[in-house]
């Protein structure tokens, strides 16, 4: 059963995917701190929220968003009782966080990023099937008194966790099928290989590095003037685009 073989939801391919979150981060914290936000950059932010329907400074604070959610689910651990968690409102909450930082991210995670989830969805599905015939009863018979205790039916909640991230990935997938995406990941992988040489060389400075948001609010409050200076920069990128083209 997939809390039997991991109970911190596969740490190490979760470590992995992690270096691609802080990369990530970087990607949109360290450009739009600077003073030189590149055209390509620009034009990765844009071709993005064009992709999803909505406006670059919403794209970019779904972003800040999704990778702040998706290192603080890293970081909670779970107790399991009987091969289940003794917290199932923290386990529903960790996948719930982990998922928004996957769907939100999907096009700048690597490649190999985007096979681990597809895995992790599966795997998923897969265990969800626990939740049937007499497994799913002894489930939840373990689960009525708490639900009780609470007056919530942690059962459900419980089984409604175990689809996020399947529901996650399976959205993601579906929506840049039906586009093309090909250069947009080419972009994408350039971009995290220059954010992982730019982690690299900050790492002996991150003792001295302020706090960026204990929170996604408060990540998302210290990223404002950054973010009107990001869109400010790309509108000034597309008048002179324009100006050219004219």
């Amino acid at each position: 059963m997939l809390n039997e073989i991991m109970p911190e939801l596969k740490k190490e391919q979760l470590n992995e995917t992690t270096l691609d979150v802080n990369n990530i981060r970087q990607i949109l914290e360290n450009p739009l701190a600077a003073n030189s936000l590149e055209d390509e950059i620009a034009e990765f932010f844009r071709e993005v929220a064009a992709l999803k329907g909505q406006s670059v400074h919403d794209t970019l604070r779904e972003m800040i968003t999704g990778t702040q959610k998706y290192l603080e689910a890293v970081d909670t651990p779970i107790e399991f009782k009987n091969g289940i968690p003794t917290d199932i409102n923290k386990f529903s909450d960790k996948l719930e966080k982990l998922s928004v930082g996957i769907e939100a991210c999907w096009d700048v995670f690597s490649q190999d990023s985007r096979h681990s989830f597809i895995n992790l969805a599966q795997e998923f599905c897969e265990a969800s099937f626990k939740f049937q015939g007499w497994k799913g009863l002894l489930i939840r018979l373990q689960l009525l008194f708490p639900s009780i205790r609470q007056r919530k039916n942690l059962f459900r909640k419980y089984k409604d966790s175990f689809l996020l991230i399947p529901k996650a990935v399976n959205r993601a997938i579906e929506l840049r099928e039906s586009k093309r995406t090909a250069q947009l990941q080419t972009t994408a992988q350039s971009l995290l290989e220059r954010a992982r040489v730019i982690n690299q060389k900050q790492q002996a400075l991150l003792p001295f590095l302020k706090h960026l948001g204990r929170t996604p609010e408060e990540q998302l409050e210290k990223n404002q003037a950054a973010m009107a200076w990001a869109k400010a920069r790309m509108e000034e990128i597309e008048r002179k685009r324009n100006r050219r083209n004219s």
